[in-house]
């Protein structure tokens, strides 16, 4: 790929400056020398139209360059006929009309305009010649008034500027702006039949202008309304050629008639000539307005038929089931399906249009989906779900129903979409697997229920293990790290338990270590984990406990186990135990060093006498 090479961005504010600069130069000549009517009204005003379509194309950050060429190009032309400072005051006022109808117009159509919408066409319509053109005639009609002083008729004044610039917005901006965003497709699409169908246009036109000129050049022959005759071509324009065909032809329109009004011979000019101009400028303007909303509309309907092709086109390549249904009829009847319905349940479109979806059931609608399918038009919400359905020939059918409503622009449910996915292989399949599945599933739970309490308990006391206790305590330590809650350790040893063994002999001990832990597993939480991790070694893990409660709950096993009297074969064995308490953070940050920290606290608590317990 060839490298794109960035313009300095002087550059491209001159080439803004000289385009522009041109044609506004241009539309003020024009609107000064050949728009004027023979008793000097202006008939059209198209300078603030290349103004308007520059700001309306280029981004907001190259506005700035439109504003001293307007100034330089309006003075330049405004100079042989008016004072410099009204030459100013004009160009100042032209300014404001079109950056304010740029500014709303962007606003609210955002920042790439077209005409490409009726919405977009109706902002500009709105924004540009009615309102902004009226807002800048206000000014415009002042200016004219110090210039002819007591002369002067503010209110016909002010209609003839905000006229003539709005005549000069509607009629040349659209032009200008489809022709700047879409002159390479223009020119790809013009075939040699659209080519003959433009000569025929132009050809109409022509003969209904010739028609219109003899008929208007005869005394009391009629009146400047019969200007609609011009009207049928501009209404084939807009809909066999769209916005742009509409909007050439009104300004070719615009341009035969300002210059037979201008240079030709007008027969109701001695009668009434401002109204002959103002009939013009109406029927003009309702022209341009007419040709290019039926172009707008027109673009609309074909890209609203497009999209219904394309719909048509994708329901029917997909290989599920696809139903639409009325929302806004009793039953919510079906209104359309897809070939892949037809295969798959085997009905015709004629035997389900207008009917509801619950004849696919055959009468079993106490299915769980099927309840959620009438919860879901109630409410007029989608669903996704498993539902039982028949073909015609009585064949069960598992589907997965998706179902989709659509609004209206008010927000008003008027249809559902469903989309039938056919499960039942899938669903016999899954079910005969699953059924295999559970026999296996159920022998090794067995197993490993067996394995998993053999790996992981003391096979005498039933306590966890070593390796339970390290796997438990490092998810513990990982739940405290991203917590930030306490972990605490309690290393516990039975004092004197190898006495126990020599007096009483081992199966003795045996059975007092039972009673201990069952003891100590009394006196935890449900969240804490007892280990034997030595012969007489025990640890209990305490998650969310800081190092106080650790303590507590050491006192309470010293103190129970102190008071238990553990009777055997007649005989009566009375132990006590010593603890060592630590906790995450004052005594280490890893499991190794709390046991450590325990060990070396328990070994303190032997040193002092044991049956007791430390926190450090």
């Amino acid at each position: 790929m060839r490298p794109q090479i960035q313009q300095p961005g002087w550059l491209t504010g001159l080439a803004i400056m000289v385009v522009v600069g041109l044609g506004y130069f241009a539309g003020a000549w024009l609107g000064v020398t050949q728009t004027i009517s023979p008793d000097g009204k202006a008939i059209i005003w198209p300078p603030n139209a290349v103004a308007l379509a520059a700001l309306l194309l280029l981004p907001v950050r190259r506005w700035a360059w439109i504003i001293p060429v307007v100034m330089a190009a309006e003075i330049i032309a405004d100079i042989p006929s008016f004072p410099l400072w009204a030459a100013v005051s004009f160009g100042l006022i032209n300014l404001f009309e079109v950056f304010l109808a740029a500014s709303l117009i962007r606003w609210f159509t955002g920042p790439r305009f077209n005409f490409d919408s009726l919405s977009r066409g109706g902002y500009f319509l709105l924004f540009g010649p009615l309102l902004a053109a009226g807002a800048a005639a206000l000014f415009g009609a002042g200016v004219y008034r110090e210039l002819a002083g007591e002369r002067f008729e503010y209110l016909a004044h002010w209609q003839m500027w905000w006229f003539g610039d709005a005549l000069g917005l509607v009629l040349l901006t659209p032009l200008l702006v489809i022709f700047a965003r879409q002159y390479q497709g223009m020119l790809q699409t013009w075939t040699r039949k659209r080519l003959l169908e433009l000569g025929a246009l132009l050809l109409l036109l022509g003969v209904m202008g010739m028609v219109l000129m003899v008929t208007m050049g005869q005394k009391d022959s009629g009146h400047p309304l019969s200007l609609v005759l011009l009207l049928p071509p501009v209404l084939w324009a807009a809909a066999r050629f769209g916005v742009a065909g509409a909007a050439a032809l009104v300004a070719l329109v615009a341009a035969t008639s300002i210059a037979w009004t201008v240079h030709g011979s007008w027969a109701l000019h001695d009668e009434d000539p401002e109204g002959a101009i103002l009939a013009l400028q109406q029927f003009l303007a309702v022209t341009a307005t007419v040709g290019i909303g039926v172009g707008l509309l027109m673009g609309e309907i074909e890209a609203q038929r497009m999209r219904l092709r394309l719909f048509e086109r994708t329901m029917e390549s997909i290989y599920d089931a696809v139903i639409i249904t009325d929302a806004r009829r009793l039953d919510d009847p079906i209104i359309w399906v897809n070939d892949t319905f037809e295969t798959l349940f085997g009905y015709s479109r004629d035997e389900v249009i207008g009917r509801h979806c619950r004849f696919l059931q055959h009468g079993e609608e106490d299915q769980k989906g099927v309840r959620e399918i009438h919860d879901a038009l109630r409410c007029k919400q989608p669903v996704q779900t498993l539902v039982r359905n028949y073909r015609r020939d009585g064949q069960p059918l598992w589907i997965q129903l998706s179902l989709a409503p659509v609004s209206d622009s008010h927000g008003r449910v008027t249809h559902f979409v469903g989309v039938q996915h056919d499960l039942t292989e899938l669903k016999r399949s899954k079910d005969e697997l699953e059924r295999r599945v559970a026999e296996r599933t159920k022998a090794l739970q067995k197993a490993n229920a067996r394995l998993t309490q053999q790996a992981a308990t003391d096979w005498l006391t039933g306590a966890a293990n070593r390796r339970q206790l390290m796997r438990r305590a490092r998810r513990e330590l990982a739940r405290a790290q991203l917590n930030g809650t306490p972990l605490s350790l309690l290393c516990l040893d039975l004092d004197h338990f190898k006495t126990v063994n020599d007096v009483h002999g081992h199966q003795v001990g045996d059975q007092v270590l039972k009673h201990v832990a069952y003891t100590i597993e009394e006196n935890l939480r449900p969240t804490d984990l007892l280990a034997r991790v030595g012969g007489e070694e025990f640890q209990v893990l305490l998650p969310d406990t800081d190092i106080e409660q650790a303590g507590e709950i050491a006192e309470r096993i010293r103190s129970t186990l102190y008071d238990l009297e553990i009777r055997l074969n007649d005989k009566v064995v009375k132990i006590t135990v010593s603890v060592g308490c630590a906790q995450t953070g004052r005594d280490g940050e890893d499991i190794d060093s709390l046991m450590r920290i325990g060990d070396q606290r328990l070994y303190e608590v032997k040193a002092l006498g044991r049956d007791r317990w430390v926190t450090g």
